[in-house]
């Protein structure tokens, strides 16, 4: 899988393909319906993996969107993907829930994202995080 990492156990990435999808329990989708190539819904439909869709791009993300995130975290069964089209979008959404918990903040989870590769200091993806733990 393309930009494949770990964040304190969640999987994050981009676009798996149908085989790559097989290797987990829950599957969190971040990218929209219209988006090129995200084929995840119909890859699952009628498999046991517990599927949830939360679309955002940064710019539509929302406190929501991380809350409902998170609860398909709380909720999940097996491993746990979360992805998008490059992985930038799924870091992030696991290095803030995953800074949630621990409750280390923003910097927990500016620190999280780099440690799985992911440097986005600068980016408008930190500015989310730190304004999200604000």
């Amino acid at each position: 899988m393309k930009n494949e990492a770990q964040v304190d156990g969640i999987t994050v990435g981009g676009q798996p393909s149908a085989g790559e999808l097989g290797r987990f329990g829950t599957v969190i989708n971040i990218r929209g319906d219209d988006e090129p190539g995200n084929a995840t819904a119909a890859h699952l439909a009628g498999t046991a993996v517990a599927y949830t869709s939360v679309p955002w791009t940064i710019d539509t993300v929302t406190k929501d969107d991380i809350a409902r995130i998170r609860a398909a975290v709380d909720a999940a069964k097996g491993p746990i993907l979360i992805h998008c089209m490059g992985g930038t979008r799924a870091v992030v959404a696991a290095a803030i829930v995953s800074a949630e918990k621990d409750g280390s903040g923003a910097t927990g989870a500016l620190s999280k994202a780099a440690a799985a590769g992911y440097e986005i200091t600068g980016t408008p993806y930190a500015a989310f995080i730190s304004e999200y733990f604000r």
